[in-house]
């Protein structure tokens, strides 16, 4: 008798779960990447972190205003902003007097304003990073990557960022500091007009290690190796975090 070959049924391959996907991306990023990258990206990948990281940056704005001491710092820090525009000539001593009262007496509209902005910027500025991403992975990294992929690289990272925020605002009112987080910058006296705790306030882990993810997902959508994604995605935070400090702050300040 001929043997009849057998047919085994290969069972269909799991996709991760949302909570799975958000506990992964901590300790195997590769394989949550792997995941969305095999089942594609659900919405809520991107929105439920996104929509935490906005309200926690909401509550880190009510904290601000709410805390004596925080409120007492930011009063302080508008007021020396203020001081210094006075001094580079591009505000009179009248007008300065007037805006040191406004936000003495409108620090309640201040605190609302604040709170309604930071849920608004939040899913701004994550557009725009995912599409910031997006380039490097299509051109830098010539990958047939998608916008809507890139939305999930980054969604699913800021889980890193969220954890970080919640440390961070619990260190603020710990320690009564506006800079309250695993970074450089608490490691000094927190003067907000010097420019070199500026740059270290943005040595923050959870940033570092949230572009990490970023770099990992990208490297996965784009076949490459992790140290190159990581090469574009550092390499850019640099830039950015160098003009923030040396010539946007200098403008503004």
């Amino acid at each position: 008798m001929s043997e009849q070959p057998v047919n085994i049924e290969q069972p269909p391959e799991e996709t991760m779960s949302f909570t799975d996907k958000a506990a992964g991306i901590f300790y195997e990023p590769t394989n949550v990447f792997e995941s969305i990258k095999k089942s594609g990206v659900k919405a809520a990948d991107w929105f439920v972190p996104v929509l935490l990281l906005a309200v926690l940056a909401s509550v880190s704005i009510y904290v601000r205003f709410s805390t004596p001491e925080l409120k007492y710092q930011s009063m302080q820090i508008a007021e020396q902003s203020i001081d210094k525009m006075v001094a580079n000539g591009k505000m009179t001593s009248d007008q300065a007097q007037l805006a040191k009262q406004r936000i003495e007496s409108g620090s309640t509209g201040f605190e609302w304003i604040g709170v309604a902005g930071a849920l608004v910027a939040t899913f701004i500025f994550f557009f725009i990073l995912s599409a910031v991403w997006f380039l490097v992975g299509k051109f830098a990294l010539k990958s047939e990557i998608t916008y809507s992929q890139t939305m999930g690289i980054v969604g699913l990272s800021n889980w890193i960022g969220i954890v970080g925020m919640i440390i961070g605002i619990a260190l603020s009112v710990v320690l009564a500091r506006l800079d309250g987080g695993l970074n450089l910058g608490m490691l000094t006296s927190m003067n907000a007009q010097s420019k070199s705790y500026l740059l270290m306030a943005r040595v923050d882990l959870f940033t570092l290690w949230t572009l990490f993810a970023v770099s990992v997902g990208l490297a996965t959508f784009a076949g490459k190796k992790v140290i190159q994604s990581a090469a574009w995605v550092y390499g850019i935070w640099i830039v950015f975090t160098l003009a923030s400090v040396f010539l946007f702050t200098g403008r503004f300040a």
